[in-house]
Formats: structure tokens, C-alpha cells, sequence
């Protein structure tokens, strides 16, 4: 009978320090999917401006839509170059790129407006 308390006791020992280890390691592991879905929603909403760009570029004010070309273009490089191992770097970026974005389709909406709804 003691034999049996004290397996039990070593094997419940080993299973809970398991335990510990596997959440520490799951922790430190950066967040790949995270990322993923939102890099995968910035890349439509990016090529959608592209769209509407290729839509503007015809139009009577190609200075206004260079501008707005390049800065769609920086946005693109800035998201393929950002390597953020955490999920605060990666908040932190992607709160700076949500409101780089919502700059950019403001600019496009203006254009859009300016130049008496043409496409």
C-alpha cells in the first residue's frame, strides 16, 4: 500500500513539473499566427489601394496621386520588412500601421472627392 502512495506521488510530481516547463516554452515562443492574420489583412487592404491608385493615375492631378503612390508603396515596404518576435512589438507596429492606413484611404477618399468622383 505504501509502495502505490508513493508511485502515485512521484508520477504526479513528474506530470505537474511537465506542465510548467511546456507553458514557459509555449510563453517565450513568439506568436507567429498572430502576425500572420494581420499581415495577410494589411496585404488586401494594400492591394485594393493599389487598385484604386491604378484607378487615379489618369487623372487630372498626377502629382496628388504620386504622392499618395509612394507613400502606399513605403507602407508596403515598411510591412514586408518588419520582423517583430513579440506580440508588443508587433501591437506597437501594427498600431502605428493601422493609423498610417487610415491616413492613406483618407488621402484617396479626398483625391477621390476632389476630382469630382472619376475614376
Amino acid at each position: 500500500m505504501f509502495k502505490h502512495i508513493v508511485a502515485i506521488g512521484i508520477i504526479g510530481t513528474m506530470f505537474l513539473s511537465g506542465c510548467g516547463v511546456t507553458v514557459r516554452e509555449e510563453h517565450n515562443r513568439p506568436n507567429r499566427g498572430y502576425s500572420h492574420d494581420y499581415r495577410r489583412d494589411y496585404d488586401y487592404r494594400l492591394q485594393n489601394n493599389e487598385r484604386r491608385i491604378a484607378e487615379y493615375r489618369n487623372s487630372h492631378r498626377p502629382d496628388e496621386v504620386l504622392v499618395i503612390e509612394v507613400r502606399h508603396n513605403n507602407m508596403k515596404r515598411k510591412l514586408n520588412e518588419f520582423k517583430g518576435n513579440t506580440k508588443q512589438e508587433w501591437d506597437s507596429f501594427k498600431r502605428e500601421f493601422n493609423h498610417d492606413m487610415k491616413d492613406l484611404d483618407k488621402s484617396l477618399r479626398g483625391f477621390k472627392k476632389r476630382n469630382g468622383n472619376r475614376k
